[in-house]
């Protein structure tokens, strides 16, 4: 610190407080115990970030591996030396530490809470930071932390700067609980949105100003042409003489509604209709596939630095398609997998796993993909019947029905058959467009709102740190002349720290002679 205020000393950790590391009996597991007269047994992970009590533990020690080990009392603090790194905790309860915490242990000229606001501030987390070694995970030695320098009020002052922080820091809590709390909105909100479009809510209007086509007319003639060109295309495979074509899905009547997510569909308007998914596919077989199986890739031999990307299900999220961790394959191996490729436009749903029902479009203008196992599926649909967007949207508001029906083995999957026959809305081509128009338009204001609140939960955060800098330049409370100044503070935690040393070399000596007694008298 450039400038102490009056009445303010400063002097490094090592001589204002005690230190002391902590240790372990080992092997650790030889002392763990579910007694009743067991001791707690303080680890990293009993700590939470953001929490200043530490309360509870999860294991505890015998008495045997107590004596092995560093006893911390109510009131000390402790502070990580590794992993979570140099975050701070004062004991709500009695226990014992191993070597991966200090314990600092405080003379009563400075204020606990003073202290732990101090040491949670970035001007001590900085120095200590800077004096610890390593590189991912660091640590920091016992004598590197007592070589932090920490400013010191006068004693009243301390309590003071804690009354004022209490009041400021809980306003700024209650701010950033309120911030945290959004996200959930939006997301409920973004879920409304979609049951809205799904359920035709969100286009009442628009129904009410537009002619209503008889979309069971229409769906009954599309699949009449189907079939007729479909018949010709068999009738052209007789005549060359060639191998009949695999019937398209969205001609096969075998193909039946799934019974099982009847009960779960929302009500639809009278002006629309319900038809399984494979009927929105469009008019060639492999419309609707999944990705090869695992043993047609061979991840270590065929995949290479470029070529034609691999689309596995880390790059499908709901809306969103990630171009992140993409795999390549040759050209040559795509073109004998050539029947799970991706289209620009495309449908991309994720079908195993915990991202099952996660679904997203394949953007225009990226070139021709291919899937990479039967853990994902691609829906090429038939762009007179329905619009590849308001696809999207109708199966990602029906992530729940299809987790519903998901099997289970060692994760939740879906076959082919299931995606095909779960019944999905179909309204009029132009109301589908109109859908897909409003959901882009909530769903664009909700991811303005979405980042006005991380930019504003950036300020909270940084704000926290702001103030308690303030506080330790002497800049949040008013220095009172009237107080005892702190260098006196230090000549009296100087003083008791050397009676303190003084009476325990005073107890060693005494306990070295009661030792030396005893194996005399058993002599």
């Amino acid at each position: 610190m450039s400038q102490l205020p009056k009445g303010w000393a400063e002097n490094s950790l090592g001589n204002l407080v005690v230190v002391e590391r902590g240790s372990s009996p080992r092997p650790i597991k030889n002392f763990l115990t579910d007694s009743d007269d067991g001791v707690n047994w303080i680890k990293i992970g009993d700590a939470k970030k953001g929490q200043k009590l530490l309360t509870s533990t999860a294991e505890k020690i015998t008495k045997e591996g107590a004596m092995k080990s560093r006893f911390v009392d109510v009131g000390d603090f402790i502070l990580s030396n590794s992993m979570s790194f140099g975050l701070p905790y004062i004991m709500g309860i009695p226990g014992y530490i191993h070597d991966g915490w200090f314990v600092f242990r405080l003379p009563k000229q400075i204020s606990s809470d003073y202290f732990y606001y101090l040491l949670s501030s970035s001007y001590v987390g900085a120095q200590f930071n800077n004096l610890a070694v390593g590189g991912v995970v660091k640590n920091i030695s016992g004598d590197l932390v007592k070589k932090a320098i920490l400013p010191l009020p006068p004693l009243a002052e301390q309590t003071r700067i804690v009354e004022k922080l209490d009041e400021v820091l809980a306003q700024v809590d209650t701010i950033k609980a309120r911030l945290d709390g959004i996200p959930a909105i939006i997301k409920r909100f973004r879920q409304s949105v979609l049951a809205a479009a799904v359920s035709g809510k969100l286009t009442e209007e628009w129904r009410d100003i537009n002619t209503a086509q008889d979309i069971e007319k229409f769906c009954s003639e599309i699949t009449d042409v189907r079939k007729e060109q479909y018949l010709v295309t068999c009738q052209k495979a007789k005549l060359a003489k060639s191998k009949k074509p695999r019937k398209p899905s969205n001609i096969d009547d075998k193909i039946e509604p799934h019974l099982d997510v009847l009960d779960l569909l929302p009500s639809i308007p009278e002006q629309w209709t319900q038809k399984v998914l494979s009927f929105v596919t469009d008019n060639y077989a492999d419309s609707i596939v999944d990705g090869p199986f695992g043993a047609s890739i061979n991840v270590k031999t065929d995949y290479i630095d470029d070529g034609v990307p691999v689309i596995r299900m880390v790059n499908i999220r709901p809306f969103q398609f990630l171009r992140e961790n993409r795999k390549f394959v040759s050209f040559e191996k795509f073109e004998g997998l050539s029947r799970h490729k991706i289209n620009e436009g495309d449908v991309l749903f994720a079908k195993v796993g915990a991202t099952t029902g996660d679904c997203c479009m394949y953007p225009m203008n990226e070139p021709i993909a291919m899937l990479s196992t039967t853990g994902s599926c691609r829906i090429t649909v038939d762009k007179q019947v329905y619009n590849s967007e308001f696809l999207v949207i109708v199966l990602n508001a029906y992530r729940r029905i299809f987790n519903s029906i998901t099997s289970q083995v060692a994760q939740p999957f879906l076959n082919m058959k299931t995606i095909k026959s779960v019944p999905i809305p179909i309204p009029a081509l132009e109301e589908q467009k109109e859908i897909v128009r409003l959901v882009d338009q909530y769903f664009s204001f909700a991811d303005t709102i979405e980042a006005q609140v991380k930019k504003a939960q950036a300020r909270v955060d940084s704000l926290t740190q702001s103030i308690l800098a303030k506080a330790f330049r002497g800049e949040l409370v008013a220095q009172d002349p009237s107080d005892e100044p702190a260098d006196k503070l230090l000549e009296r935690i100087a003083q008791a720290r050397i009676e303190a040393e003084a009476l325990a070399k005073a107890a060693k000596k005494i306990e070295a002679n009661k030792k030396r007694a005893a194996k005399k008298a058993s002599a």
